[in-house]
């Protein structure tokens, strides 16, 4: 029961969260027709789309009955009881239509609406709307100050509608309102015009009887008609269309499909360890069957009752795997990242329930059918001969079925134990990846400046930064200070323009390299501990009426500039205000920008923030003492400035960085669990069958020994037997093992899917395992006395 119990409850925990996570259908009508459209860059993951080849497509498209944008911006909502930082969702009318769901209060802007300069409406998310305004329906008609700008409340919408997050997100961020994108366009500084802007997710709902193929041929058409008609902002770029589920879990669907492979091989193991049991149970009942038989009893009853017997057995194996289960749901919960998609709603429900009933069905079954048949077979004579007649030794068909099962276990279990080892080292390979940067005593503070007298007036941001830094840096224990609009680790996405050298050939349109780009103040390399390998730092010399200037990293500057100084050179970078030409001054070294086994661009450059405008900035700051410890002193410093900015998302860097590696460490440490109970069932089923044999042979081994057999003959005699079923094991699991991993290379960092110490590692544990299994049977049959075992 216990060993059917954790097997059934493990996987029903992960079978909740695949559930979850992967197969339930979004919530909305028809979810299956939802998808996204991504313009990725040269391939990168970047994949925006920019509104005016979205007007586009929208326009010339056959398959979709409907488009959307989407995008999103932090504002403040001030006026209306306590400031608050929400999350606004900036969207086309059209993104009501693809939802699919019906208002709850009020109506929904239109297209008449959604239109540069038009109205400032606002929708209220539900979830929103009853926690911050008690789900007050005089909400209709009110006035919310985001931003320093009126929005009018006409409505509230389903907070599914406003679950789609910005392109490139890798976590989850539930919008509080939804305002139109013209909005975006005309007052956040991004202009809707531009063609090479790409700000926005795009969604659509595919018509009744079109396919996911059948759209993807149709946007190549268009694809091919962008690049003929715009081919200086198309080239390069192309169009890729995907179901929104996919994309919105693509981050972490191959590791909830190797907990599923993980879970499923755990639960096998559990069911040959029970088949054994069961087997070896019913040999017990040899006796019982024939005579059974003999009075008239069919294979079918026999079989039946023997069924029914381990249906009953996995049916209490069942409810404690259902409370199995209930405890795993909520460590799994605690261990989950909190900000990734869907990864916090699931728990126990109907579907769990039935996943438990047909389980334990598909164990009893799998446990049971094969003895039971085997059991059914039974007539007199072959049985007393199976039963062991006079020499009281198994057959070596029955035999030959245990040592069969264990050998499935001791595979399985090596398959596990290699898989966990090599996501061991990958995460400790990704952990200790060089950054490039010191993120000791580092602290991170999101400063968003938001309102419109800084969005209209970049002077007043560059004076904020300039008051500000200045009082951080004379904090206690603060050495140095900086910011940084995205900062390294912080997102798997990255600002991606494309540039060129000025002086070398113009590769093209779409062969241009892209410019992972970051805008610093003066010691930001410093802060970091990052070293300036050439040149200098920015300093405050470099304000917006002296030329461009440009730090890039040796990577940039080994490809473009071999063997020369890139100092003095210049590129033009084209930046969302158009092209700038910027001057090298420095060079540093390559730093990470995203989390390890994430592809990243090559190329990264830094910018001066006072020679550009900013609203939402990270602090950075380095601290002797511990940096968690700053945070309100940062909130009173700040405000001492702006009472009105709000200060956001504290963290130590040390955090971030652990927040990075949540999944891979989820993953890592459920597949170590399971890989740990599959050794120990194993191991507990090559002790069973090798005790079993011991009992069986006592008659044997004590005429053996009277015969004049050594210690070391009946040990070699039971180890041996062992040795057997473990090298066989061995064999098959690291093939099995080794072809396995090549199915999650995608998921490994800095190892092969052919790491010799991880296959090393899990012969040795299994190893060790399996002579201690065999060492206590075969201790046990040196210590029979030959007078008590032919007496038996």
């Amino acid at each position: 029961m216990l060993i059917l119990g954790f097997g059934i409850g493990v996987n029903t925990a992960i079978f909740s969260l695949i559930n979850a996570v992967i197969l339930k259908p979004l919530p909305f009508p028809e979810p299956g027709q939802l998808v996204q459209i991504n313009q990725p860059y040269q391939n990168d993951a970047f994949e925006g789309v920019d509104y005016p080849d979205y007007i586009d497509i929208a326009a010339a498209q056959h398959t979709l009955t409907s488009l959307a944008v989407v995008t999103h911006a932090g504002l403040d909502l001030t006026g209306d009881g306590e400031p608050q930082h929400v999350s606004v969702q900036f969207v086309s009318a059209s993104l009501f239509k693809v939802s699919g769901l019906r208002v709850v209060v009020g109506r929904v802007f239109t297209d008449a609406e959604d239109i540069p300069h038009g109205p400032l409406l606002a929708v209220l998310s539900e979830r929103f709307w009853r926690t911050r305004f008690n789900a007050d329906p005089q909400i209709l008609g009110k006035n919310l100050t985001l931003g320093d700008n009126s929005f009018q409340v006409i409505g509230v919408v389903p907070a599914q509608v406003s679950d789609w997050g910005p392109p490139g997100d890798d976590v989850y961020v539930p919008a509080n309102a939804v305002a139109p994108v013209g909005f975006f366009g005309n007052n956040r500084g991004y202009p809707l015009e531009l063609r090479d802007r790409h700000y926005f997710s795009c969604v659509g709902r595919l018509k009744p009887g079109f396919t996911l193929s059948q759209a993807q041929a149709d946007l190549d058409l268009i694809r091919r008609d962008l690049l003929r008609r715009y081919p200086e902002t198309s080239q390069g770029y192309g169009i890729r269309v995907t179901p929104v589920l996919d994309a919105m879990v693509s981050n972490y669907s191959g590791t909830t499909g190797l907990l599923a492979t993980a879970a499923g091989l755990l639960l096998l193991i559990s069911s040959a360890n029970i088949a054994n049991l069961l087997f070896a149970r019913g040999l017990q009942r040899g006796r019982e069957m024939m005579i059974r038989t003999t009075l008239g009893a069919t294979r079918r009853q026999l079989i039946g009752q023997v069924l029914s017997e381990t249906l009953l057995l996995s049916s209490l194996g069942g409810i404690l795997g259902l409370i199995i289960t209930l405890a795993s749901t909520e460590g799994i919960k605690e261990l989950c990242p909190t900000d990734l998609y869907r990864f916090q709603e699931f728990n126990v429900d109907w579907a769990t329930l039935f996943f438990v009933f047909v389980v334990t069905v598909v164990t009893a079954l799998l446990s049971g059918l094969w003895p039971a048949v085997r059991l059914s077979r039974a007539t007199l004579a072959p049985s007393l001969r199976d039963l062991g007649g006079r020499t009281g030794t198994s057959g070596p068909g029955q035999n030959m079925i245990k040592a069969a099962l264990v050998t499935v276990q001791v595979t399985l279990a090596c398959i596990l134990l290699t898989g966990a080892s090599i996501l061991i080292r990958s995460f400790q390979a990704a952990q200790t990846a060089p950054l490039g940067f010191n993120p000791d005593h580092l602290l991170t503070a999101e400063i968003n400046l938001s309102s419109a007298r800084y969005e209209r007036d970049a002077t007043k941001g560059r004076a904020f930064w300039n008051s500000l830094l200045p009082k951080i840096r004379q904090l206690p224990g603060v050495t140095a200070a900086t910011m940084n609009d995205q900062p390294p680790l912080k997102w798997d996405w990255e600002a991606l323009p494309p540039f060129t050298i000025d002086g070398q050939p113009d590769p093209g349109p779409g062969r241009r390299s892209a410019l992972t780009w970051q805008m610093v103040s003066a010691d930001y390399f410093q802060t970091l501990q990052v070293p300036m390998l050439q040149g200098r730092d920015f300093n405050t010399q470099d304000t917006i009426d002296k030329g461009n200037v440009i730090i890039v990293d040796n990577a940039l500057a080994e490809r473009y500039f071999p063997g020369q100084s890139p100092l003095g050179k210049s590129l033009t970078v084209q930046s969302w205000d158009g092209a700038r030409h910027c001057t090298i001054v420095g060079v540093v070294q390559h730093l990470r920008f995203k989390s390890a086994g994430q592809t990243e661009n090559s190329f990264q450059g830094y910018f001066p923030y006072m020679q550009w405008g900013l609203d939402r900035v990270w602090l950075i700051l380095r601290s002797t003492l511990d940096p968690s410890t700053l945070a309100p002193a940062i909130r009173s410093t700040v405000a001492s400035i702006d009472p009105g900015i709000p200060v956001l998302d504290v963290h130590t860097y040390d955090d971030l960085i652990s927040q990075k590696f949540v999944t891979r460490r989820l993953c890592a440490f459920l597949v170590t669990l399971f890989s740990g109970a599959a050794l120990f069932l194993s191991s507990i089923g090559l002790y069973g069958i090798l005790a079993y044999s011991v009992g069986q042979r006592t008659r044997e081994i004590g005429i053996r020994i009277t015969l004049g057999a050594q210690i070391a003959d009946i040990l070699r005699l039971i180890a041996g037997q062992g040795v057997k079923i473990v090298g066989v094991g061995l064999s098959v699991g690291l093939i099995g093992a080794v072809t396995g991993a090549r199915l999650i290379e995608g998921l490994l960092y800095g190892v092969s899917p052919l790491d010799l110490p991880s296959l090393g590692i899990s012969v040795l544990v299994l190893g060790v395992a399996a002579a201690v299994a065999c060492l206590l049977p075969a201790l046990k049959a040196v210590r029979i006395k030959p007078t008590e075992a032919l007496r038996e």
